[in-house]
């Protein structure tokens, strides 16, 4: 197409001074494409004629893997007309611009080169999907599984995994209270391949066996029993039957142990987490285990957990509104409001950490998981009873637990506190409770008020006293004395101004008088 045509030439992606340079030929008039002006720098060479060569079609998935896709103008009017086809350069060809262009081609949808999902790949799992289950030749120690107990013959458990060899598990790894029955579920740890028999070997997760003194017998997961033999600066150092091993300190309980020494001597319950023959390296965890443990055991608590119960539990920390108990694998939460019925003023008055408790379960909450316990509920309420004993009108013996201001709190027994106010303390006024009353005095006082539902007793201590005769004063006390003189005005005429009289002066006396 030449320069001096009049017609406008037709508009197509720009081309780059390397591209220009080998045209890509086509065998459509329609889709050849006029030359653009240069966006190069003048010493660029000019673009050549064009081929009168045969360009092949245009191949949809043509420039896939090394092209971009061109950039495409979307119409707000009325359905577009069929697209002509492009020549899309080479992938090598391209500049900065143009793949800018074919990127934003791409992200608009318009050009379909690239397929929309890349195909699934069989075998591969999908995102965010669980494992998959090993095949029966990938299993190795430790590998956990969960399958069914088929049947049950002298010593033995035989359970279906899913795979054509059954698992085995020892009888004697199970509860004795607690055997397993035919058809229940269970999750175990694999401890070996007995291909002999046709068998894959099984313990129970939290099952103890002991090592026979060699690397062969431990495996990772598997509960054995340690014997710590001294400690160092990371932790303790244990041995396993006659193998060595090593407790790391953070590894030792469920929470931070500031004396590692208190465990030399001692025998402990740990779970293997690293065995490795080659290199004499065996490494144990005793938290591992008791959490698993403390799992286990929250499991089974909160199946049978009701409110009412009562619990043998032990005092994990104190604070200043309460203490938490541990009740065998949960926590409950002790209010001091409900850890006695006489007035405490901090937990720590009657409990202490590492204490063992009894505890009832007050309320329940299934859903945070949360559970209310009480300790004055294992004791009598005194109050039950309390109308019968403190009775209106009825005259009571009791010990001066606290003064205040306003009066004194009696303890009259157990659980059961009456108060004296202070205008009930005597006759006369009183100006401070302890004029009258001191701490840990011990008082005789009558019932004046009875509120069990508010748990209240109202004492009088005046009341058992004496009232004092009041003195009545005649009207002649009050006059003058007889012998005292009459009072004589010192002024006997009338005042002047004033509201009495007819002074003739107005309120303010006779104005004239003041001239």
């Amino acid at each position: 197409m030449s320069s001096d045509e009049t017609t406008p030439p037709v508009v197509s992606p720009p081309t780059p001074p390397a591209a220009a340079a080998n045209p890509v030929p086509s065998t459509d008039a329609a889709t050849s494409t006029a030359p653009v002006e240069a966006t190069a720098t003048p010493e660029a060479a000019p673009a050549p004629a064009e081929s009168t060569r045969p360009r092949p079609q245009l191949n949809p998935t043509f420039g896939v893997e090394n092209a971009k896709p061109v950039a495409a103008v979307e119409s707000s009017g009325p359905p577009p007309a069929p697209k002509e086809k492009v020549a899309v350069p080479r992938g090598d060809d391209l500049d900065a611009e143009m793949q800018a262009e074919i990127a934003a081609a791409m992200a608009s949808g318009e050009l379909d080169l690239v397929p929309k999902a890349a195909p699934k790949v069989e075998g591969e799992a999908a995102e965010g999907a669980a494992p998959a289950k090993p095949t029966e030749e990938e299993l190795i120690p430790g590998v956990r599984l969960s399958g069914k107990v088929q049947s049950i013959h002298a010593d033995d458990v035989f359970l279906d995994l899913g795979y054509r060899n059954p698992g085995i598990v020892q009888l004697k790894q199970f509860d004795a209270a607690k055997p397993p029955v035919v058809g229940q579920s269970l999750n175990v740890v694999v401890d070996k391949i007995d291909a002999a028999n046709s068998l894959i070997v099984c313990n129970l997760p939290r099952s103890l066996r002991r090592g026979g003194g060699n690397w062969d017998s431990l495996s990772v997961g598997q509960v054995v029993d340690c014997m710590v033999s001294k400690t160092n600066k990371g932790g303790l150092e244990v041995t396993v039957s006659n193998l060595r091993g090593f407790l790391p300190a953070s590894q030792i309980d469920l929470g931070f142990v500031q004396d590692m020494e208190q465990f030399v001597g001692q025998k402990l319950r740990a779970q293997v987490t690293e065995v490795n023959p080659k290199k004499r390296n065996l490494v144990l965890s005793r938290r591992a285990f008791l959490l698993s443990e403390r799992k286990d055991a929250e499991e089974n608590i909160w199946k049978t957990l009701e409110v009412g119960q009562k619990f043998g539990g032990k005092v994990k920390t104190v604070k200043d509104y309460g203490a938490f108990i541990d009740i065998g694998g949960v926590d409950g939460f002790l209010h001091i409001g409900e850890m006695s019925w006489t007035r405490i003023r901090h937990p720590s008055d009657i409990l202490k950490e590492g204490q063992e408790v009894e505890v009832q379960v007050i309320t329940l909450d299934r859903e945070k998981k949360k559970i209310s316990l009480g300790l004055k509920q294992l004791a009598t309420n005194p109050w039950a009873r309390a109308g019968e004993k403190y009775a209106i009108g009825a005259t009571v013996s009791g010990k001066v637990t606290r003064t205040t201001e306003f009066g004194a709190f009696v303890e009259l027994e157990t659980g059961v506190e009456g108060l004296i106010h202070i205008s009930e303390m005597d006759y006369k006024r009183i100006k401070k409770v302890t004029d009258v009353v001191k701490e840990g005095q011990t008082v005789d006082a009558k019932v004046l008020e009875f509120d069990p539902d508010r748990k209240r007793i109202s004492l009088s201590l005046k009341a058992l006293k004496e009232k004092p005769q009041e003195v009545k004063v005649a009207d002649e006390d009050l006059s003058p004395s007889a012998a005292a003189p009459a009072y004589v005005p010192k002024r006997k005429g009338s005042l002047k101004g004033g509201t009495g009289g007819n002074t003739g002066g107005g309120l303010f006396g006779n104005p004239r008088d003041f001239h």
